[in-house]
């Protein structure tokens, strides 16, 4: 498809990846986000600025002005694939895509995908086990409400947004009390995200136990490819914030081939017959229960993990599935190496001292590929509550997994000694 186009609708996280991909794929790119091309990260601003994307500005929000301008765009240029590059744009990208005539995720199975609350029930009829949970509205969620959904549910429990992602307003509720306090939160402030308003429309379910997993892959020619099993770690509860990722995860064969088999249930319950995905596990004692099933990249790095793991190139893949071109899969004897972000957090209130200190000793940890620090100096520190209260990430490769866990531990040591008690550097 020489010269033809890629929509990548809301580059974010790890969708700005998408966009160096398309390009070396020999596509063009046109960035579709209802931001001002200054308002884009800096890697989506950049690439417009110079000239290696264009930019599209339009409501994405809309399902129907996004479809009618890529519309208006294919009347001048062959599109050849267009790609949800963050969470909210999965609906907007089924619909262009069937607007357009092109492979995509239908429009049901992008509403599943988007609804947690209809998500969980798709993949309970499909056969696939997930914790039980009851949908309450903040805003006509009274007290009877409330018992209610304590009696189906019981505790401890979770409650999110049914429309959220990145561990947004997610939390464990021990009791009414937490639950009343958690539904009042998400009544009097709503968060708006993105342009979309999240928590009134609430999922309380019931709290599972284990250790937590994602697993990466793709859907080509009617085929779930598993690529990566992510370790996922989290950072204390009530809140679940992610601090860590290790791919490969490094499971039992057994208990791998049962994340495997659930997976591929769970791809297939919610409808996905293209793209990426990205789902989230818990391993209880009885076997993965499945939390959430996304049709995108993995956030937090992920890609880049599974990348220097097992070399496998998951943005490519996403584009070459929707644009119909062929995935060659992961060489299946490649013995992968281990990779691991840390994401820099605080377990009580502090002050960042040096953050080009911390950079240049995090960046001497053998392995260290990448390192930021998105804070200055004497920038208080909160516990995280979800990812905005994290101030930095390392990424790190080592030939195996006790490597790579001596690397992390010393990237933990210098975190903890580059910040500073609030209340000493207050006095």
């Amino acid at each position: 498809m020489p010269d033809a186009t890629v929509l990548i609708i809301e580059p974010e996280s790890s969708g700005i990846d998408l966009i160096p991909a398309a390009l070396g794929l020999g596509f063009r790119v046109h960035v579709v986000d209802r931001r001002a091309a200054h308002e884009l990260p800096s890697a989506a601003r950049d690439a417009v600025a110079a000239g290696k994307a264009a930019h599209l500005r339009v409501d994405t929000r809309s399902a129907g002005a996004v479809a009618d301008a890529a519309a208006a765009l294919a009347r001048r240029t062959e599109i050849a694939a267009v790609i949800p590059a963050f969470e909210y744009a999965v609906p907007v990208a089924s619909a262009v895509a069937e607007r357009l005539g092109l492979p995509g995720i239908s429009p049901r199975s992008a509403e599943l995908l988007r609804d947690k609350r209809k998500m969980k029930q798709a993949l309970s009829v499909g056969g696939v086990r997930v914790a039980h949970g009851v949908s309450l509205a903040a805003d006509r969620a009274d007290d009877k409400a409330l018992q209610h959904v304590a009696r189906r549910v019981g505790f401890p429990a979770v409650v999110k947004p049914v429309n959220g992602c990145g561990s947004l307003r997610v939390r464990r509720v021990e009791g009414l009390g937490e639950l009343r306090s958690q539904v009042e939160l998400s009544r009097r402030d709503p968060i708006d995200d993105m342009g979309l308003s999240l928590g009134n429309l609430l999922l309380v379910e019931a709290y599972v136990t284990g250790p937590e997993v994602s697993v990466e892959g793709y859907v080509a020619d009617g085929t779930v490819r598993i690529v990566a099993v992510t370790e996922k770690q989290l950072g204390p509860e009530p809140h679940f914030v992610e601090i860590g990722h290790v791919v490969d995860a490094g499971l039992e064969p057994g208990v791998r081939a049962d994340v495997e088999r659930v997976t591929r249930a769970a791809v297939e319950a919610l409808g996905m017959r293209v793209g990426a995905f990205h789902l989230e596990a818990r391993l209880t004692p009885t076997g993965p229960v499945v939390i959430e099933v996304a049709a995108r990249l993995g956030g937090d790095r992920i890609q880049e993990l599974v990348s220097a793991a097992y070399g496998f190139d998951l943005p490519r893949a996403m584009i070459e599935a929707l644009a119909g071109l062929p995935v060659t899969p992961p060489d299946p004897v490649l013995r992968p190496r281990s990779a691991g972000v840390r994401f820099f957090t605080v377990p009580a209130p502090a002050v960042l001292r040096d953050p080009e200190q911390l950079m240049q000793r995090v960046a001497a940890v053998a392995g260290c590929s990448n390192v930021s620090v998105s804070l200055g100096a004497g920038a208080p520190l909160q516990p995280t509550t979800d990812f905005r209260d994290r101030f930095g990430h390392a990424v790190l490769v080592a030939d195996d997994r006790p490597a790579l866990d001596a690397a992390l531990a010393r990237v933990d040591a210098h975190v903890a000694q580059s910040v500073g008690s609030a209340v000493a550097c207050i006095s």
